[in-house]
């Protein structure tokens, strides 16, 4: 009967320690996770953050290239519109050189 306690003893000891080392390990993933974690939010940060100036960048780009062909627009409308309108009316009605006269 002792042996059989002493086992049963030995058993629970056993699985103590067992239940001890996974709650352990658990920690020790748990830390891990976590500090994996922050490191990802921290790069996301730096990332996103660089992001932002980026696409504020390319707003402002934007805008001033918006501004300079709408500048651009309305100083040579006026004399495109001249040599466009000079080409539609002044017409130079000639015969094409390779018509022939039907004899």
């Amino acid at each position: 009967m002792t042996s059989q306690s002493q086992g049963i003893q030995q058993l629970l000891q056993a699985e103590k320690r067992a239940k001890d080392k996974l709650e352990e390990a658990k920690k020790k993933i748990d830390h891990y996770r976590l500090q994996r974690e922050k490191e990802f939010r921290n790069k996301q940060t730096n990332v996103m953050g660089s992001q932002g100036n980026l696409s504020a960048k390319i707003e402002e780009q934007t805008t001033e290239t918006i501004r300079n062909l709408t500048s651009s627009y309305h100083k040579n409308m006026e004399s495109m519109m001249k040599k466009l309108l000079s080409t539609i009316y002044d017409i130079n009605p000639e015969v094409h050189p390779n018509f022939r006269h039907a004899v």
